[in-house]
């Protein structure tokens, strides 16, 4: 009778390896392109979307909610450069959250016979919600000139809210891609909780004062505050920061922690429940 041998990773779940980070890279970009490849295949008007879709987002959700409010026209200025300003990171923030977070459930055949990083999945999903963020935000840039509304330090100020924006986004894509693995039902209930999210995060007017207990302690909590915030900061130049939106960064940053972590240690039994 033959000998059982057990075979282990050689890599904890808990380290990162230089060799899988530079693998996964290679795959995440590969699908990317098969991503944005496959995006607008049979669409009249292709990469126009891309433009399309905040602009008319912008438009349509300044006149309604205007009118809602009954807004005066300085007001209704006011009101759509607070939108314009931080729509576009809300957008590629959700992007990331909506399309990793089912992305290994998405691509289980693949994920079960094939050996790479499952990061790489929902990392793939951020590169293509890239390619719209920036559509997006040459869009909104060039509106801002036109209404010298710009900073003249946005440049500078934008990729640092946008790698926040990022890591925000991915690491609750990561989270929600280890549980969804083994609950499904957190899919089912993802488009209603964004869609919830969007109501109670500052993406129309800028975050209200409310003290760091109770509600408004889950309120700070949301790292959409800081980066809806951050964008009007960057965009506009706005005096928008609290002392509580150091707690909006750091949720950003611990769930990317979290996400990325929980990810890496449901991969190693991730073919038991695909």
């Amino acid at each position: 009778m033959s000998d059982v041998r057990e075979v282990h990773a050689s890599d904890p779940w808990w380290t990162l390896d230089h060799d899988s980070a530079r693998v996964g890279r290679r795959v995440a970009g590969a699908f990317a392109r098969r991503d944005i490849q496959l995006r607008y295949v049979q669409t009249r008007l292709g990469w126009l979307w891309a433009l399309i879709q905040p602009v008319a987002l912008i438009a349509g959700l300044t006149l309604v909610l205007g009118r809602v409010f009954g807004l005066p026209d300085e007001g209704l200025r006011q009101f759509g450069l607070n939108l314009a300003a931080a729509l576009p990171g809300w957008i590629w923030f959700q992007y990331i959250v909506s399309q990793g977070a089912p992305s290994l459930v998405h691509n289980q055949a693949l994920v079960v016979k094939s050996a790479f990083p499952r990061t790489a999945l929902p990392n793939a999903k951020a590169l293509v919600g890239l390619i719209d963020f920036a559509v997006a935000s040459v869009v909104v840039g060039t509106g801002l000139v036109l209404l010298d509304a710009a900073s003249p330090w946005a440049v500078v100020r934008l990729p640092l809210i946008a790698v926040f924006t990022a890591i925000s986004g991915l690491g609750w894509a990561y989270l929600l891609a280890a549980v969804s693995v083994r609950r499904r039902d957190v899919l089912s209930m993802l488009p209603v909780a964004l869609q919830v999210l969007f109501f109670v995060s500052p993406v129309a007017l800028p975050s209200a004062n409310f003290d760091l207990n109770g509600w408004g302690l889950i309120y700070w909590l949301n790292p959409a505050v800081a980066i809806a915030d951050g964008f009007r900061w960057a965009w506009l130049d706005w005096s928008v920061w609290q002392p509580a939106h150091a707690l909006s960064f750091a949720s950003g940053g611990i769930i990317f922690v979290v996400g990325l972590l929980s990810l890496r240690y449901q991969s190693r039994r991730i073919s038991e429940f695909l």
